[in-house]
């Protein structure tokens, strides 16, 4: 018999607070808290070169938009061009502090907290702001069929009552994204370790020989089978397919195929089941470690598939890809749980 730990174990006190937050009532507070908490896997994205049109400081406030609004709507593209048409015409894409004669609006996206857009410090802190911007176009029924000005000019309320000051920049604001999606580079974060490989490259680590051991299930053969498909695929920080993943990405697509949904994020991951005994670990089962750029004491900056016999698939890093490395040579920095989905 499996050991399974429980839901809770060894999961730190912040995930299962953001567990009780997402299931929770669904007020306007939750939600919030929600998205501000899911936009923290956004601060480790970077850029890998300059944006057309855009100063420096420009550029860095532009990705932030990008990979927070990324986080927090599912990466959703539209929802990333409506930030960042909004931001733009807003501020300039400069985050902007108190100024006489502006009510005491803030940040890129020139919030109030007089209008209930949370505290100064979240709209001054570029990534909250866009957060907060981005639930509330998320709430707004039917957003991604209306005109995007019109979108923005209903959750905004500028003096434009047809969105004209926003129209304007919405092509401006798709050939950043443009620029920014093609830039992004993923630092360290959710890095695995090199090593462990132990196939030859050209199956990108997988043993020769290797087939899925007999135990396992038909959901966990489904798991599996999607990961062997997608070995050698890029690694591209946010991207969950279908020829490029992060590590997260590559996880929730793998379960997708069994018809578990899990969150694009190694954070959230380390709930979405039961906690797993290492010495019970079996083929499909979630593998995280603290990788090369950990969100936090305990919690785990990257996550792999386990396929049997002692081999774990994931997207390690932008240099390396999707690869097979041994058990040791994944955990070599450390295991922060195993976890099965499929048991949650």
């Amino acid at each position: 018999m499996r050991v399974l730990l429980g839901a809770g174990a060894p999961v730190a006190a912040f995930v299962i607070g953001l567990v009780i937050v997402a299931g929770g009532t669904g007020g306007a507070a939750d939600q919030q808290a929600t998205v501000l908490a899911l936009v923290s896997q956004s601060q480790c994205a970077t850029l890998g070169g300059p944006v057309p049109t855009l100063d420096a400081a420009q550029a860095a406030n532009a990705a932030i938009v990008v990979s927070a609004t990324a986080a927090a709507s599912g990466e959703n593209a539209h929802a990333e061009q409506v930030a960042l048409m909004v931001a733009l015409t807003e501020s300039g894409l400069h985050n902007d502090g108190p100024a006489a004669g502006n009510d005491g609006s803030l940040g890129l996206f020139q919030q109030r907290a007089a209008a209930g857009w949370g505290t100064a410090a979240q709209e001054m802190n570029p990534a909250d702001a866009t957060a907060m911007f981005v639930q509330r176009l998320m709430n707004l029924p039917g957003w991604e069929t209306m005109t995007p000005w019109l979108a923005a000019q209903a959750v905004q309320r500028s003096a434009f009552s047809g969105g004209s000051n926003y129209s304007t920049n919405w092509a401006p604001a798709g050939s950043i994204l443009a620029s920014i999606t093609g830039n992004f580079t993923a630092g360290g974060c959710g890095g695995g370790p090199a090593g462990g490989m132990v196939g030859p490259a050209t199956s990108f680590g997988l043993p020769v020989g290797y087939t899925i051991p007999a135990s396992a299930t038909a959901p966990e053969r489904l798991v599996v089978t999607y990961a062997l498909s997608k070995l050698g695929s890029r690694y591209v920080w946010g991207a969950a397919g279908p020829a490029a993943f992060d590590c997260s990405g590559l996880t929730m697509m793998a379960w997708r195929q069994a018809g578990v949904n899990l969150g694009h994020y190694t954070v959230s991951q380390m709930s979405e089941g039961l906690a797993v005994s290492p010495a019970a670990v079996a083929p499909g089962d979630l593998v995280l470690t603290p990788g090369s750029d950990p969100p936090g004491p305990g919690l785990p900056g990257h996550v792999g598939v386990y396929l049997g016999d002692g081999l774990v698939e994931s997207a390690v890093d932008p240099q390396i890809g999707v690869v097979v490395q041994t058990w040791a040579g994944f955990v070599s920095d450390g295991l922060d749980a195993v976890v099965d989905p499929g048991a949650g």
